[in-house]
């Protein structure tokens, strides 16, 4: 079923994301997102035009320095949204752990498993029905798949 949601995708190499109602949807691809690619990121971030931020990841994640980044942003935030990781993996946590040490309790973070996104939407006080975010998921992974063959073509 396509929304108009779509229309707020932002598909990198490594990296999709888009606006579904008040949630930001972050997916990542089994790589780390490079430089430019991270700053896309965050400058779609800036502005607060959300209340929560909600990522998944394949294995792919920020390096320390694009971490030390985000620190940043959020330090300088009088109230960031919410952000929750949905992901099975201990390495994973172990990335959320290190922001957790970069920004204090400045930003309320958690991670849970990937079949917890209903519990994750409640958390961050979103309104932004489940089956949307499913949905936004669903075309975020499609279309980086779609991107890394195409480009692995070239």
């Amino acid at each position: 079923m396509a929304t108009d949601d779509a229309q707020h995708d932002s598909v990198l190499k490594t990296m999709a994301f888009t606006r579904v109602g008040d949630l930001l949807v972050l997916c990542h691809s089994s790589a780390s997102p490079s430089d430019q690619e991270w700053n896309s990121w965050l400058e779609r971030t800036r502005g607060n035009q959300h209340r929560g931020m909600l990522a998944l990841t394949e294995g792919g994640s920020p390096n320390s320095a694009q971490r030390a980044r985000v620190a940043e942003i959020v330090l300088t935030q009088e109230q960031p949204p919410p952000f929750v990781l949905l992901t099975d993996s201990t390495v994973m946590r172990s990335v959320m752990t290190a922001f957790l040490w970069l920004i204090g309790s400045k930003q309320p973070m958690k991670a849970l498993a990937p079949s917890a996104l209903d519990e994750a939407l409640t958390w961050m006080g979103v309104t932004v029905s489940p089956d949307r975010v499913h949905a936004a998921i669903a075309r975020l992974q499609l279309a980086l798949k779609v991107s890394a063959t195409t480009k692995s073509r070239r």
